[in-house]
C-alpha cells in the first residue's frame, strides 16, 4: 500500500474530482456543464483551487512519481 500527504487545497481538489467522477456515474452520461460551479466550489472550499500544472503534479505524485511528491512538500 502506498500512503501519500497531500495539503489542504489538494485534498480539495481530490475531493471534487471524486464528487466530479459520482455526479457522472449517476447522470450517465461524462459532462454536465451546468454543472461545473458545484465541482469549483468544492475544489476552491479551502481557498484558491489548483491550478493545472498543481494538478499534474498531484496526479503524479497519486501514481507514486516520487518527484512530484517531494515538489509538492
Amino acid at each position: 500500500m502506498q500512503t501519500i500527504t497531500i495539503t489542504v487545497r489538494e485534498r480539495d481538489t481530490v475531493l471534487a474530482a471524486l464528487r466530479y467522477y459520482q455526479f457522472y456515474r449517476l447522470q450517465g452520461h461524462p459532462f454536465d456543464p451546468r454543472q461545473d460551479h458545484l465541482i469549483d466550489a468544492i475544489a476552491s472550499h479551502s481557498g484558491e483551487s489548483l491550478d493545472l500544472a498543481e494538478i499534474d503534479d498531484l496526479c503524479a505524485g497519486i501514481h507514486g512519481n516520487k518527484h512530484a511528491l517531494s515538489a509538492a512538500a
